[in-house]
């Protein structure tokens, strides 16, 4: 028969064995005639069913040689499994490759083996309400290194080999879902960054036409995207600051990317707000196809900063026009400044002035080292934020000044102190003049109490002469009494005079002081 290949074989014999007809048909041969009962038409009927009959087999065969390797030789895993307990009954090699298993295992598993314990019970019961019909599901596998797939499947019922069966197309879709998930990740995260972003985000062209703006625009310019899309971006830019920013933009086409300084942008009731932008040329992107335009709304920081600026500009004048020395102490990195006081003041010249405060320290007198000490430590200790005190501090030349210190303590948020601003005043000719009317007055003192005594000597003999004359009427020398009243009341008028000499030489000591 494998010489016949495609011709039908037909037996015509006189030898009317049943046996050996059917043997020789299971040879592979048409049909088995007999030559004692053949006539024409027999042969004819014969021959014809023959030829058709061989052809129907041929086509058959050729049909299963092309099923087999359309299965067989198929790119995606393919797998028949019986319908009933779900036996393996055939795989291709690209199932064999994806899974790992040879076919010999395939063979002796069931399709349950390869599912994740979380998977089975939906499983089972498409497969119950689908039994009979197509289904199409996306289950996770366990291969035989451990690892899991996610698998689209593509199931039909068949009959294989008269069994009950299915044949199941399987593509492996981990990586697609890997990145359909990254890409979520991205869409989420660029919604988050971009879209509920506080920063305002806008994609325009050269000429400033917008091609998108961030939801966040309301937020930061007070009125919607849709509105803003309408205008042009050059247009919502205050006058002064539109042609620095158009020139930006134009140096995009030359450069990457640009941080343009702060400007004023257009919002809601014609009002303008502070914008800080970094424009972005991805013109040659063709997902973004334009200008990115990164900016946010700064204008708290610049009305914070000209706040700051006229302030730090008051200081310096305040600083200027006082001829006292002006310090901060950076508590937490020991730290100390000090104005041009520290020179004019003091004498000091700056690459002479140690920032530390040791350096300070040791200027302060050693007699009244121990009392400032003493009074800065309670400041420290949260005891008072304000410190007034005097002492003497020393001069360039070894000299001395006499130092009136007014301070004041600033603290952190958890009330550790951070710096201590002070104004350091020199009292020295006050204190001098002070010392000089303290001591003017104890001269004065001296001399009251040291006269006082000598004046009542004069005027006791004065008193004693008068009460003899109002008293005594047989005095015989009248006149000698006068004349002793006479003497010391001289006596006494030239006390005083002393008195008053020397009273007004102390005054005038004090006034040359």
């Amino acid at each position: 028969m494998s010489l016949a290949w495609k011709t039908p074989v037909i037996v015509l014999t006189g030898y009317a064995n049943k046996g050996f007809g059917v043997k020789t048909l299971s040879l592979g041969i048409s049909d088995y005639l007999l030559k004692d009962e053949l006539n024409a038409v027999q042969l004819s009927k014969s021959i014809y069913y023959s030829i058709e009959r061989k052809k129907i087999e041929f086509q058959l065969s050729e049909s299963e040689k092309k099923y087999k390797s359309l299965f067989e030789l198929s790119p995606l895993p393919k797998w028949v499994v019986e319908r009933k307990d779900l036996r393996f009954l055939s795989v291709n090699a690209a199932a064999v490759k994806m899974y790992g298993f040879s076919r010999e295992e395939f063979l002796n598993m069931k399709i349950r083996d390869l599912w994740t314990n979380k998977e089975e019970p939906g499983i089972e019961d498409l497969l119950s309400r689908k039994k009979d019909d197509h289904f199409n599901l996306k289950v996770s596998h366990t291969i035989k290194t451990g690892e899991q797939i996610i698998v689209d499947v593509q199931s039909n019922p068949i009959i294989f080999d008269g069994i009950e069966a299915r044949v199941s197309l399987l593509n492996n879709i981990t990586a697609q879902l890997t990145a359909e998930k990254a890409l979520m990740h991205s869409e989420q995260r660029f919604k988050a960054l971009v879209q509920d972003g506080s920063d305002l985000v806008m994609i325009l062209d050269f000429k400033g036409n917008f091609k998108y703006i961030s939801p966040s625009a309301k937020a930061v310019t007070g009125v919607s995207a849709e509105k803003l899309l309408k205008n042009n971006f050059f247009y919502l830019i205050h006058q002064e600051d539109a042609n620095m920013v158009k020139d930006c933009v134009q140096r995009l086409e030359h450069t990457k990317r640009i941080q343009i300084p702060s400007y004023r942008i257009k919002s809601g009731g014609n009002k303008y707000r502070w914008i800080e932008t970094v424009i972005t040329n991805l013109s040659q992107d063709p997902a973004v196809n334009g200008i990115v335009a990164n900016s946010r709304d700064i204008t708290d920081f610049v009305l914070q900063e000209k706040q700051l600026r006229e302030s730090l500009t008051r200081y310096d004048i305040v600083a200027k026009a006082t001829s006292d020395t002006i310090t901060d102490y950076d508590v937490k990195n020991d730290l100390m400044h000090y104005n041009e006081g520290i020179e004019n003041m003091f004498g000091y010249k700056r690459d002479e002035v140690d920032p530390r405060g040791s350096w300070w320290e040791e200027k302060v007198h050693p007699e009244d080292r121990k009392r400032v000490n003493i009074k800065v430590a309670d400041v420290y200790a949260n005891r008072t934020s304000q410190l007034q005190i005097e002492y003497r501090f020393r001069c360039a030349d070894g000299s001395y000044k006499y130092i009136l210190d007014r301070s004041y303590m600033v603290r952190d948020t958890e009330g550790n102190p951070s710096r201590m601003i002070g104004s350091m005043q020199d009292i020295t000719e006050l204190k001098r003049y002070i010392e000089t009317i303290e001591n003017n007055n104890k001269r004065l003192k001296e001399i009251a109490w040291t006269q006082s005594h000598v004046v009542r000597a004069p005027l006791a003999r004065i008193m004693g002469l008068i009460d003899l004359l109002q008293n005594h009427e047989d005095i015989e020398d009248i006149g000698l009494l006068l004349n002793s009243i006479m003497s010391s009341a001289r006596e006494l008028d030239g006390i005083i005079r002393k008195i008053n000499s020397k009273t007004e030489n102390a005054s005038l000591k004090g006034m040359e002081c």
